[in-house]
This record gives structure tokens, C-alpha cells and sequence, in this order.
């Protein structure tokens, strides 16, 4: 029998806190456990036996197989939470490449009625397509959140696991998930070849139901909804990759040393250090390991002879003369001090005469910023002029500014 969707978000509203206490059950209650839930978080006057037909009847819990009287949330509604909470459960690559295999059997199905002309199996085989698309979207984006949130578990180890077990994890997320995905997602693969051919039946659909409004409209919803599944399948992996391949490289390393120390020490207890056999493990000269050492006798002479040593006061070492600094030629002193002179028939040569001394560069710096200043009239002369400079031959035509009336 349907719900009412109005009474059921009515009760859902009124009585979240107690919905919520029943997600956290993931392992079921009995009776007793139900009743005692509804007494603390109970808003009416409504007894527990009364509140537990209502949460059967909206579909909210449902009996465990395996027992009497206990109850556990429905799956639906389980989902729901993890999707709210943000909480979201992995999706086995099985799980998706089934739905694949459902959407190349709708997608052979489309083609048969696009074939026969028939509408009314072209809207269905649409709605399957849509449908069966947007569940991988779903649960790839549902995977993309749970990784991140088990990554982000394994970094805070706020349950103090050690290495080796914070990599079993990982490890688990990289061969059972990622690995598999990578390889699902493969362009060179199966799914890329499905997809493209679903693109190229819907653009044959488009192309021949071009004066079928309501048709053409469909076709192109699921051609759209086709590219947002690949692109939000490739981010979704792509994402989960940066997240989980940096910890999964730091902690395989990491493991892999405490593995091998844990089984040196091991060694060691049972036969000694000897056994490890450092000098030709580790390549170590053996005959020469007290070569080249003080014995006590030259240290104490050492030390006999640097008794009473006063330190003198380090040498002043020069830094040469008074180091230049650039000269720069301010932007707004030099647009004030232009006013004050206008009209300037020859900018460069005002430049020259006026910074004399400054770097050509600098100088050319402020030739751009006064011609393209919007504070005065700019024009060129028709003549050119040659400005001798050491060093330099610069041949241009004069520019002359005026104020702006």
C-alpha cells in the first residue's frame, strides 16, 4: 500500500531524533531495546507499542529475519540517512558493470524501436537508459564520498590502529575499488566503447525525430545526461585517486618497514644479533671497524692542550663601499610633476634633461606610463629626432602632451 508522503515526512520530522538513533542500530533491536528508544525521544502521548505500528507502518523499520520481535531500519530509508549524513557505503566495480550490462541490453532494445518506429518503446527503452544512468552516477558519486570519508578515518586514527592495519585498509580500497574502477573506466576498455555507442544512437535518434518535438526533447535529455555520467564518473575517480594514492604510497612504505623490523627483532630474540649477519648484509669492512679511532690517551693529550685557550675576536670581514640602490622614478610623481611643466613638446628629451643620471630603462619605463596615461592629450611629431645617449643612438618621432581641457 503507498504512503503518504506528507504524513510520512510530517512523522519523520516530529520525531527525528528517534530515527536517527535507529540508523545508529545498524545491528537490529529487540522489542525491549524499540520501546526504551521511544520513551526517550517520544514527543505525544502516544504508548511505544503504538509508535512501533506506525514506524511499520510508514515503512520506516521492519522485522530481522532471524529473530522475533526485533526490528532493524528499512533499506530504503537506510540509504536515505547515509545519503543525508553523508555516510554513503561502497559499491562493488561488480555492482556497476552490472548496470552496464543493463544499460547495453536498453540501449539494444532503443535501437530495435528506433528501427521499427515505434514511439511508445523508444519512450520506455529512454526511460530505462535515464534511469540505469543516473544509478551509476549515484553510486559513483556515493564511492567518491565514502573513500574520502574512510581516508579521512585511516589520517585522524583516532582508534590508535597501527601501520599495518591502517595500510589493510587502504590497501583494501585500492585493490577492490580503485584498481578495478581504473581499469573499468579504461578508454581503451568496454565501457568507453558501450558509451560510445549509446552517443552515437542517441545522435541518430535526434537526427531522425527531428520534427517530433516531445521525442526530440527526450533524446536530447539523455544525450545530455550521457556526457554528465562520463564526466562525473572520470572526476569522481580522479578524486578519489588524489585522495587515496598519496596515503597509499606513505603507508606501504611505512608498513613495509615495521614488517621488516618487527621480524628483525623476531630474529634477533630467537638467535641473537649476530644472526642478521650486519657487517656483510650491510656491507660493512669488518677488518677495519677500529681503524682511524682516538684511543683515550691522544683525547686526554687533546683536551691537555686546548686547557686555558682564549679565543680571539673574529676578523672584520669588509663589505666593500656603499652599495647603489636602483634609482625607480615614482608613478605619481612623475604624472604631478609633467602637469607642472605643460605642454611638453618633446617628452624623451624632458625625460633626459629632467632624470639625468637615471638608467635608460627606467626611463623608457616612464616614457610608457605618460603615454599611456589618460591625464594628457598625446600626439607624435611627423619629423623624426635622434637622442644621443653614452652608449646609446635612439632614433624616434618626439611626442608632445598637453593637458586634457
Amino acid at each position: 500500500m503507498a504512503i503518504n508522503p506528507q504524513s510520512f515526512f510530517n512523522f519523520a520530522a516530529q520525531n527525528y531524533s528517534l530515527l536517527h538513533d535507529i540508523f545508529r542500530r545498524s545491528g537490529g533491536m529487540n522489542d525491549a531495546e524499540l520501546s526504551e528508544l521511544i520513551r526517550r525521544h517520544r514527543i505525544g502521548l502516544e504508548s511505544p507499542a503504538a509508535l512501533i505500528e506506525k514506524l511499520i507502518s510508514l515503512k520506516i523499520i521492519e522485522p530481522l529475519p532471524d529473530a522475533t520481535a526485533s526490528y532493524e531500519m528499512t533499506r530504503t530509508l537506510s540509504v536515505l540517512f547515509r545519503f543525508l549524513l553523508q555516510e554513503q557505503r561502497l559499491t562493488s566495480t561488480a555492482v556497476i558493470q552490472a548496470y552496464l550490462d543493463e544499460l547495453e541490453r536498453a540501449q539494444a532494445d532503443l535501437e530495435h524501436a528506433i528501427h521499427d518506429d515505434k514511439h511508445s518503446l523508444i519512450e520506455r527503452a529512454l526511460d530505462e537508459i535515464t534511469e540505469t544512468m543516473e544509478r551509476i552516477r549515484q553510486d559513483s558519486r556515493a564511492n567518491r564520498e565514502a573513500i574520502i570519508n574512510e581516508v579521512m578515518t585511516v589520517k585522524s586514527n583516532r582508534d590508535k590502529r597501527t601501520v599495518s592495519e591502517r595500510f589493510e585498509k587502504i590497501n583494501y580500497l585500492w585493490n577492490h575499488y580503485l584498481e578495478p574502477l581504473k581499469d573499468l573506466i579504461d578508454v581503451r576498455k568496454t565501457m568507453d566503447a558501450s558509451l560510445d555507442g549509446l552517443e552515437r544512437l542517441l545522435k541518430q535518434g535526434m537526427e531522425q525525430f527531428l520534427l517530433d518535438g516531445a521525442l526530440h526533447r527526450e533524446f536530447i535529455r539523455c544525450s545530455v545526461r550521457l556526457v554528465r555520467l562520463r564526466r562525473d564518473m572520470t572526476a569522481d575517480f580522479m578524486e578519489s585517486m588524489h585522495e587515496v594514492e598519496p596515503l597509499y604510497v606513505s603507508l606501504k612504505q611505512d608498513s613495509s618497514l615495521a614488517r621488516g623490523v618487527a621480524r628483525a627483532l623476531e630474529r634477533i630474540g630467537r638467535e641473537g644479533i649476530r644472526s642478521l649477519n650486519l657487517p656483510a648484509t650491510l656491507a660493512i669492512p669488518s677488518g677495519w671497524l677500529r681503524e682511524g679511532l682516538f684511543n683515550n690517551t691522544d683525547i686526554e693529550s687533546f683536551l691537555h692542550n686546548v686547557r686555558g685557550y682564549q679565543p680571539q675576536e673574529p676578523p672584520v670581514i669588509g663589505i666593500g663601499g656603499e652599495a647603489l640602490s636602483p634609482r625607480f622614478i615614482p608613478p605619481d610623481e612623475l604624472i604631478d610633476t609633467l602637469r607642472q611643466v605643460l605642454p611638453v613638446g618633446d617628452v624623451l628629451q624632458w625625460l633626459l634633461d629632467r632624470y639625468d643620471g637615471y638608467p635608460f630603462p627606467e626611463l623608457l619605463r616612464a616614457y610608457g606610463r605618460i603615454f599611456g596615461s589618460e591625464a594628457f592629450k598625446a600626439g607624435f611629431s611627423k619629423e623624426e629626432k635622434c637622442y644621443q645617449l653614452p652608449g646609446i643612438t635612439v632614433l624616434a618621432r618626439p611626442l608632445a602632451v598637453e593637458a586634457i581641457v
